[in-house]
């Protein structure tokens, strides 16, 4: 049994033919191009999305013989918005996560966070497509009347294979609209938003089949009719599962230009707390806890850029900096360069240098901001502390091509890191909650075992007396930013 992933990214999406081993067979990527408008509009052609996924289809099935694949499993972002009709051609263009045009819709609905958190396990945010739909139905009645479905792309995608319009939990749970408890549409949320139930798709657990490929769809892309297509869950979800985040007591860390902090937890405790977001898990019946940092491998582009002149990333001339500064950096850093996410999430934080002298060398400046980011990361570890336990970090993204950094993160947390190298851990999660899905294995733990059998591990193990240092450190940056922000709402 072969099995093709579709990973879809914001600005790249890939095709992936495994075996059911974990041998990666064959890949194929597409771009896809976000379209800036100006007054944090951003947006997508749909069809993009559709006519790349054919394309990487094709030249799978062009390679390999159809017969090798045995079944379609889709991961992708999260809480993008597509209004489609009936016969499920859209009426807009994608209206991207990061766009903001919901931003005063969600002002005004935030008087109820403490109500939505308790029932949805977040804050209202323009990030959640909730608020988007809510958006159209304000400024665009009459393409609100004509929608059927709100689609996210995950969606999209999977009708035109099947024609069906269908959507698993994890989505659903960064709509703001479903109960996370029950894993329903809940209708005061509904009502509240503007938003009809019969216009949201049918709701399975990740790892369940979506539909069939259709003749229509198998003719034009060359895939078998009648293979299953299953949802696996959001690319966040997946990404905790294939780093291993299956059980209560690992956490992921995953770096890209911003960095999110993932935790298994398997019951929801009676009140969820606001300092974190809770979601469904790829894992059906589970959850996980998130937070995230909004710059991580931002700052370090903006170090490299603006301290080193460097274009592209040298990571060896990085790694050289910092093995010059063997101690806790004397300079203190507050880091939200693009805002601070949970649990203030306030857009509008910047950051601050302090303790700054003329002896302050780059490279101080250059670790002092790592590890001001790693400090911000061991705060949410704290906050999920009070949840679940805590035992291993499982770290990824592309930060981990430098020791440096992943050891300074151990000293920081005061855990053991373990790092790896693989860049398919979003879709081999998607894979292993596929396999089980399709029955091949009985649990998404026993199936991500067996996809990482000869998984090698980098163990970074924490020096206990910089941790104690890196504590009294972050209470001072948590101090600084606190007076900022008292300051400026003077």
């Amino acid at each position: 049994m072969s099995i093709l992933v579709l990973d879809i990214g914001t600005t790249s999406m890939r095709g992936i033919l495994y075996e059911n081993n974990g041998e990666k067979i064959a890949l194929s990527r597409r771009e896809n191009h976000l379209v800036f408008l100006g007054n944090s509009l951003i947006e997508e052609d749909p069809r993009e999305f559709e006519n790349n996924t054919l394309s990487i289809i094709r030249e799978l099935t062009l390679t390999y013989p159809k017969e090798l694949i045995s079944a379609v499993a889709i991961t992708a972002q999260r809480s993008s918005v597509i209004p489609v009709d009936e016969s499920g051609q859209p009426l807009l263009p994608a209206i991207m996560w990061q766009d903001t045009r919901n931003s005063e819709i969600c002002r005004q609905l935030a008087v109820y966070d403490p109500q939505l958190f308790q029932l949805t396990g977040a804050r209202v945010s323009t990030v959640f497509s909730g608020s988007k739909m809510t958006w159209v139905r304000r400024n665009q009645p009459e393409i609100y009347r004509n929608v059927h479905k709100f689609l996210n792309i995950p969606e999209y995608v999977c009708y035109g294979m099947t024609g069906e319009f269908v959507s698993d939990r994890t989505y659903a749970s960064r709509t703001g609209l479903m109960d996370l408890r029950s894993g329903s549409w809940h209708p005061e949320l509904l009502n509240l938003y503007e938003v009809e139930e019969d216009k949201l798709c049918r709701l399975i657990e990740p790892g369940e089949t979506a539909g069939f490929v259709t003749e229509e769809y198998a003719e034009k892309s060359g895939l078998r009719a009648s293979i299953p297509v299953l949802h696996c869950g959001g690319d966040q979800q997946c990404a905790a599962v294939g780093h291993g985040i299956v059980t209560e007591g690992d956490v992921s860390v995953t770096m890209g230009t911003g960095g999110f902090i993932a935790a298994a937890c398997d019951t929801l405790p009676e009140v969820l707390s606001d300092r974190m977001i809770w979601n469904r898990s790829a894992i059906a019946g589970s959850y996980i806890l998130e937070a995230n940092v909004l710059s991580c491998g931002a700052a370090l582009e903006w170090c490299a850029r603006e301290l080193y002149g460097m274009d592209v990333i040298d990571y060896s001339v990085l790694e050289a900096e910092l093995n010059k500064e063997n101690f806790v950096s004397s300079c203190l850093v507050v880091p939200y360069f693009s805002g601070r996410g949970a649990p203030d999430w306030d857009p509008s934080a910047r950051a601050v240098f302090a303790n700054v002298s003329t002896a302050t060398r780059r490279s101080e400046l250059f670790k002092s901001t790592m590890e001001s980011i790693f400090m911000e990361i061991a705060s949410h570890l704290n906050d999920f502390e009070k949840e679940v336990p805590v035992n291993r970090i499982f770290c990824g993204g592309g930060m981990t091509a430098s020791p440096a950094l992943n050891q300074l993160q151990a000293d920081v947390y005061g855990r053991p890191v373990y790092c790896t190298d693989d860049p398919e851990a979003t879709a081999l999660g998607c894979l292993a909650v596929a396999l089980k899905g399709l029955g091949e294995y009985q649990s998404v733990s026993e199936a991500r075992a067996h996809l990482h059998g000869d998984e090698k591990l980098k163990e970074y193990l924490p020096d206990h007396e910089k941790t104690r240092q890196y504590e009294e450190k972050r209470k001072q940056m948590d101090a600084l930013y606190q007076s900022i922000r008292k300051g400026s709402a003077l």
